[in-house]
């Protein structure tokens, strides 16, 4: 089995879905202009949108607008698919996050990094910061998040970006607090409070400040309890894991 570009879901952000063109074409540009470039573990719960939250609430002097490229496809399949380098050169982007490498569920097969590569240098080539998405554990996978990880670092290794180490925020939570759910019923998808645990990881890794200083958010239903388990982890998680390249 493939994964990496696990279908299904649903969930939209900033007004659009997988088919609209990226939005934001009428707005003014932010201080963090982010795309995301994955399928529908990165729209699902409104994943980028929760992002521009936890930025505008932890840095309140700034502005940050979030939009999904078209489609839900493997990196590799967009890399000629004309729309999403298109949302590439759309916009200003401070930062793009890309998800969809390909992976096996079992750990049995290798695939190539290449596009993913060649993803990198085109947004370094844009002047914007490359993050890379990997993906978090499937529910009772207990070793699926640290080599996706590994993966990804991989990619790092080749041409140097960002890794966020949501797969480790994942695992980490799991296992010190194994009775709060994460995923959504199909035990594959977030559900609200692992997309949370994700923008957190996010925040910091943009940002780089802090995610355990975010103040607690009323309008994300998420209780204060474990808003703040979740800021706690994500934080030491990124400051142990991360260390995004000089452009």
């Amino acid at each position: 089995m493939l994964f990496g570009c696990k279908q299904g879901g649903s969930g939209n952000s900033v007004g659009t879905n997988p088919e609209d063109e990226t939005p934001l074409v009428n707005k003014p540009l932010a201080d963090y202009e982010l795309l995301f470039i994955g399928n529908s573990h990165s729209s699902k719960n409104a994943l980028p949108e929760l992002v521009t939250i936890l930025i505008e609430k932890g840095l309140p002097n700034s502005s940050a607008n979030a939009a999904l490229a078209p489609g839900w496809k493997f990196l590799q399949e967009r890399l000629n698919d004309g729309v999403t380098m298109e949302s590439l050169t759309s916009r200003s982007w401070s930062h793009v996050i890309l998800q969809a490498q390909k992976y096996s569920s079992t750990g049995l097969y290798w695939y190539s990094t290449e596009s993913a590569e060649e993803w990198v240098r085109r947004v370094k080539a844009r002047e914007a910061t490359p993050i890379m998405f990997p993906e978090w554990p499937r529910r009772g996978n207990y070793e699926e998040g640290l080599r996706v990880h590994e993966l990804h670092l991989e990619i790092d290794a080749n041409e140097p970006t960002c890794v966020a180490p949501i797969g480790l925020a994942w695992d980490e939570v799991i296992s010190i607090y194994p009775h709060l759910e994460l995923h959504d019923p199909d035990g594959n998808h977030s559900n609200l409070t692992g997309a949370l645990l994700s923008a957190f990881v996010f925040y910091q890794v943009i940002t780089k400040q802090s995610a355990a200083d975010l103040p607690y958010i009323s309008q994300i239903g998420v209780s204060k309890v474990n808003q703040e388990r979740l800021r706690d982890i994500a934080s030491y998680i990124v400051e142990d894991n991360i260390q995004c390249p000089r452009q």
